[in-house]
């Protein structure tokens, strides 16, 4: 049916123990059948029936490939030579607990044969638990992403800031695994992000804001497992990422670090859970740098540095317990120098930046305390010169009336002086008329008084 079965799609499936959960993975491959596909099955020794059923089922489909590891070799280990087993054209690495959605396959089998620079075809994921409730979608914002054939600057400027992809809605070309390189899962447990970062940053990629496969939520699956005894992991990663990107110059640094920030912040919640067993002195400095120094959170690792020095020194060189002299700048010893401070070069270099951090942020407040009392300072100021001025406008108002009212008693005391006149002419003239022969003749018929 297909003659050239290189060109074909190799779904690989690492398992154990989840003979249930394997079938409906299996199920949701062998569906398709309109594509060439090779389904491989890696067992890590599962101890329930997953050997009978995978044995029974590839004896009846020539598709199905099936592989016992003689005794389990660890999670990371079944899944890196599932990766290494692929020589088909394309792949997909699909976990036991996962299934694909019908049309997947399908689909970005044709995108891939249309498209040969895009290193990948990739598909929404969808969370759901056992009982079918829906939860989240991988991306989480597939509306905010550039969708088709995408370019590795624009495509990561998306994936840095809105998230990695579920493994299993990706169908891979197989040439990517190179780039990567065997053993593929290089920093633990967060690899499957790591592989992505460090494909994307070289090739093209084809996006789909369609869902291609379920990831199911359960108590037992193996993201379940983060927490702060995986934070060096994460540190690996952002190394890596560091190097892929800046190598390639695919952002300037100025570009890249608000992006990386974003990334940072998202899973960021992953490293800070407590850790399962406690840490001993080595482990809490290692924790310690990779929180500060490779994912920038600082009050994580000054808070690691604190429970250093709160145990217990032990006897002997362990790298934290280290006796020898440290020079360290004498204003850092200084600020830094406590009967608790731990021993060793980067325990004593962490602790002096936590020290020093802590006068910084002293110095912070101290200058937003004055920033405050200048800023109320300067708004009294401005306060006292608004009252100032209307102050002033209300004298030079007063002044104004003043010299109207000036003005206005003047010419009334100009008029009254000039009515005076005219009274005191009439008057002088009144005078001079009683002598007059008319006047005496007016009064003698008692015409006039006077």
């Amino acid at each position: 049916m297909f003659p050239d079965t290189q060109h074909a799609i190799a779904v690989v499936i690492p398992t154990f123990n989840r003979r249930e959960r394997l079938e409906r993975a299996v199920q949701s491959v062998l569906q398709e059948t309109r594509v060439p596909i090779v389904l491989h099955i890696f067992d890590n020794a599962s101890t329930d029936d997953t050997e009978g059923y995978a044995r029974e089922l590839s004896a009846r489909d020539a598709r199905v490939v099936y592989t016992r590891n003689a005794a389990n070799i660890g999670g990371h280990s079944n899944y890196a030579k599932a990766l290494d087993s692929v020589e088909a054209e394309y792949f997909v690495p699909l976990a036991d607990d996962d299934y694909l959605l019908p049309d997947f396959l399908h689909d970005a089998y044709g995108i891939l044969e249309a498209h040969e620079s895009a290193c990948a075809a990739v598909f929404l994921t969808q969370t759901r638990t056992d009982s079918g409730a829906v939860g989240m979608t991988y991306p989480e914002h597939p509306d905010k992403i550039r969708l088709g054939l995408v370019n590795p600057h624009d495509h990561m400027r998306d994936w840095l800031t809105y998230g990695h992809y579920s493994w299993s809605s990706v169908l891979w070309r197989s040439k990517v695994l190179a780039e990567v390189g065997a053993p593929y899962l290089h920093v633990g447990l967060p690899s499957d992000v790591d592989f992505q970062t460090q494909i994307f940053c070289t090739y093209p990629v084809y996006i789909v804001n369609r869902l291609g496969a379920v990831y199911t939520q359960h108590e037992d699956q193996a993201s379940m497992g983060y927490d702060l005894s995986h934070i060096k992991s994460w540190g690996a990663l952002f190394k890596r990422l560091d190097r892929a990107v800046l190598d390639r110059g695919l952002f300037s640094v100025e570009e890249y670090l608000p992006l990386r920030a974003k990334m940072q912040q998202r899973y960021r919640s992953t490293w800070n859970i407590a850790a399962k067993e406690e840490l001993d002195s080595r482990q809490l400095v290692s924790s310690a740098s990779a929180a500060g120094f490779r994912l920038g959170d600082w009050p994580l690792a000054f808070s690691l540095i604190d429970t250093l020095a709160a145990k217990p020194r032990a006897a002997g060189p362990d790298g934290a317990d280290d006796t020898s002299v440290l020079l360290l700048p004498e204003e850092v010893v200084a600020e830094s120098a406590t009967p608790s401070r731990p021993q060793g070069f980067l325990a004593s270099v962490l602790w002096s930046f936590k020290a020093a951090s802590a006068v910084i942020a002293s110095a912070k407040s101290t200058a937003v305390q004055l920033e405050a009392t200048c800023s109320t300072q300067e708004q009294a100021l401005s306060e006292q010169k608004t009252l100032t001025a209307q102050m002033q406008q209300k004298c030079a108002a007063l002044e104004a009336d003043l010299a109207d009212q000036k003005a206005q008693t003047v010419a009334a005391r100009a008029e009254a002086d000039a009515w005076h006149s005219k009274f005191d002419a009439l008057d002088a003239r009144a005078t001079a008329l009683q002598g007059t022969l008319l006047f005496r003749i007016l009064r003698k018929l008692r015409l006039m008084r006077l």
